[in-house]
């Protein structure tokens, strides 16, 4: 590891350390949390020149005689990188004292101003006269400020607390540049919890899920926008080992192609119109083993009895850097044979389930798929003539009715210009799988026919986010 230098040694290292020629005056500024019971928002006093880092209200030591157990103290601080290129850098307590008895009870939470928890639930650090890490690795882009909330809390335990009353901590933050260390991608998803643009599916598994019409959930992959489904729990990686990992879709399709153009007698299939067994179907096949999968031009499903159509994926195609971020997964290939009946939690059971036509499997291991009939349908977030609750127990195929047209058009997922294949077939018919429709409902087809194609995946459990808010403008950044 490259040596950390301290923001507020002799700064010309700093300089040079990142490179810049930049001419002016630096200067930093600490200065000690404090604070009495119930107190927030205590803002930054001091001034800088060109560089500022960490400024903190300034005062003596934090004296908590005024704290009962339950009270909190808020402190708010700002980093400011004004320089043109992006640095990471660890936030450090330096000179703690901390005169509790029980310093367990002493908790230590730390966050970002878009609300992105940092520091869940840490111990405030004993009395010493050096560092101890509080945040590491953290990145900030160049010319910009992130504003931290520090929040002290004197925790409230069944246990006999007398012996703290009275008791003082106290603590200076101080900022080194160091290596980056990002967090894994689902991390901060979960850390964002329910919000307005997300929301948990009540599943068995209970996934948290991107809803309403165009939720911040964008991200730049194999250089280009694709868009989090969601973080989703107990995905096999084909082995039997469970992880939780995250789902994107491509924010828009590769192209409009069959689903499988098979002639008769060939594969599973038994008519001239394809079969609906995802594990050697035609598009199948491009995408996790042709033209797409190796970023090639090729042939490509166009209709039935082995209709074909060139299609060139040179540019758009799979990237080595983006295969680096895939990892197989146990896609479910479970059917259903009926579709009025089916919401949004039907399908997700069905889509586990075992309905299946004659020797078709009901799960495939591999690293490209597509969306299901339930992704759509866990999407919305409803609005207020019709509400997320009411969508969700609406069958998926009456979505295109106009009174409940508030369930499609807070759908990110709904392409009203476009029709999209799912993975899910129908168990009762062995050339249909349903698909998306346009105008909104969920309806089984010939696989054979053209619709359009959106390619899914779930990225590797260590994947990282490194930059981004998750808006179009600004998508998250994935690293490994």
């Amino acid at each position: 590891m490259k040596q950390k230098r301290m923001f507020v040694v002799i700064i010309s290292a700093l300089v040079i350390m990142i490179s810049l020629t930049y001419q002016g005056t630096y200067s930093y500024f600490t200065s000690r949390v404090e604070g009495t019971g119930n107190t927030e928002n205590n803002q930054s006093q001091g001034q800088t020149n060109t560089l500022q880092n960490l400024i903190i209200s300034e005062s003596a030591n934090v004296v908590s005689s005024n704290m009962i157990p339950g009270d909190s103290v808020t402190y708010t601080f700002t980093v400011q990188n004004p320089n043109n290129i992006d640095v990471c850098y660890n936030l450090l307590w330096n000179n703690t004292t901390n005169t509790f008895v029980n310093q367990k009870d002493l908790r230590v939470k730390l966050e970002k101003s878009d609300g992105t928890v940092l520091v869940e639930d840490a111990q405030f650090p004993a009395t010493t006269s050096g560092t101890t890490m509080l945040l590491e690795g953290t990145r900030i882009e160049s010319s910009t400020t992130d504003t931290f909330t520090l929040t002290v809390t004197y925790q409230n335990t069944d246990e006999d607390q007398t012996a703290d009353m009275g008791k003082s901590f106290s603590g200076t933050i101080i900022g080194e540049l160091g290596e980056c260390v990002f967090p894994k991608a689902t991390d901060v998803i979960l850390a964002k919890g329910e919000t307005e643009e997300l929301a948990y599916d009540g599943t068995v598994d209970n996934n948290l899920r991107y809803i309403g019409s165009n939720p911040n959930n964008y991200v730049l992959f194999n250089n280009e926008l694709w868009r989090i489904i969601g973080v989703f729990n107990n995905i096999d990686d084909g082995t039997g080992n469970k992880e939780t990992r995250l789902k994107i879709i491509r924010n828009e399709p590769i192209g409009e192609y069959s689903w499988d153009n098979k002639a008769s007698g060939t594969g599973s299939s038994t008519s001239s119109y394809g079969s609906n067994d995802w594990s050697d179907s035609a598009l199948q096949i491009v995408l996790n083993e042709g033209a797409y999968w190796n970023r090639t031009s090729g042939e490509c499903p166009y209709g039935e009895d082995g209709a074909t159509t060139s299609c060139d994926f040179t540019n758009n195609g799979l990237t080595e850097e983006a295969k680096s971020m895939i990892s197989n997964a146990k896609w479910n290939l479970g059917g259903s044979s009926t579709y009025t009946d089916a919401t949004a939690s039907m399908f997700y059971e069905r889509e586990r389930g075992t309905d299946v036509c004659t020797n078709r499997p009901t799960e495939w291991i591999g690293k490209i798929g597509l969306m299901y009939p339930s992704d759509y349908g866990y999407a919305t977030s409803g609005e207020s003539s019709t509400d997320r609750e009411t969508c969700l127990n609406t069958e998926l195929y009456y979505w295109d009715g106009a009174g409940v047209s508030d369930c499609k058009n807070n759908d990110w997922l709904h392409e009203s210009s476009d029709s999209q294949w799912t993975l899910t077939p129908s168990s009762s018919a062995s050339n249909y799988v349903f698909i998306v429709y346009s105008r909104g409902r969920v309806y089984p087809n010939n696989v054979s026919i053209r619709n359009a194609v959106s390619p899914a995946l779930y990225l590797s459990s260590n994947v990282k986010i490194s930059g981004g808010d998750g808006s179009q403008g600004n998508p998250y950044q994935l690293s490994l």
